[in-house]
């Protein structure tokens, strides 16, 4: 707090974590009953999607939403007072956001949350000599997971240059971890979940806390969150990629 009292975070636009996912899911459901009035009249329409359910690709949306909502809920509580989380942040000029941005003691963390089922693994690709780490999410490669995150990170770092450390992580919600599980890095990204990525964003660094308030200041104007941007993104197995 400075002299008057007044926490400099306050005057920060936060974001509001899984915002744009809901956004867009709330869009698609009410493009799928228009669809449905159209084709089997209003009347009727309500009883095809009872029976029918919402569409798995409409309710990727919400689950993705809910999923970054808890984690983003989970670290800003974790972090408490020591730094600043940006949630849901646009990237100008590209249908694309960043999930969360935290600056804390020991840096600027580029953080994109996964809802996920299955078990994570870290594997082996390639011939004996010429192998390669990969990520396995429910049996299927997703190291483009890694090369998206690995973009957002490099579009954060214009922003902040050499002013801070920046590390990068994929935190996934929903997935299986055996209880001797523990994270894992492919190419310098962390792959995670939300308990133990708090624990990482609490530990100590050489950032003071008016460096974080400044470069957090800093990241929110270049990248603004979704309630100022109202940017829809796009579809859900390319919304987070920085492409």
């Amino acid at each position: 707090m400075n002299a008057d009292g007044i926490d400099p975070r306050s005057e920060l636009d936060l974001g509001t974590a899984g915002a744009s996912a809901h956004a867009e899911f709330l869009r698609r459901r009410g493009s799928d009953d228009q669809r449905r009035r159209e084709m089997f009249g209003k009347h009727l329409a309500p009883l095809i999607r009872v029976i029918a359910g919402e569409r798995q690709s409409t309710t990727a949306w919400e689950r993705g939403g809910r999923g970054e909502e808890m984690v983003g809920t989970y670290l800003s509580h974790a972090v408490g007072a020591i730094g600043v989380l940006l949630h849901d942040r646009a990237i100008p000029g590209r249908r694309a956001n960043i999930d969360h941005i935290a600056v804390v003691p020991s840096g600027v963390w580029i953080i994109d949350t996964k809802q996920y089922r299955g078990h994570v693994q870290r594997r082996e690709r390639g011939r004996w000599f010429t192998s390669h780490p990969a990520l396995f999410v429910n049996g299927r490669d997703r190291t483009d997971l890694i090369t998206s995150v690995l973009h957002q990170m490099a579009l954060v770092e214009r922003t902040v240059g050499a002013a801070a450390p920046l590390h990068a992580a994929l935190c996934f919600n929903g997935v299986e971890w055996s209880w001797l599980s523990r994270p894992f890095t492919i190419n310098g990204v962390s792959v995670t979940w939300a308990r133990r990525l708090g624990r990482s964003l609490c530990q100590p660094g050489l950032l003071a806390p008016t460096t974080i308030v400044a470069l957090a200041g800093r990241i929110a104007t270049a990248f603004p969150s979704y309630g100022v941007t109202q940017t829809p993104p796009t579809a859900p197995g390319r919304r987070r990629s920085a492409r």
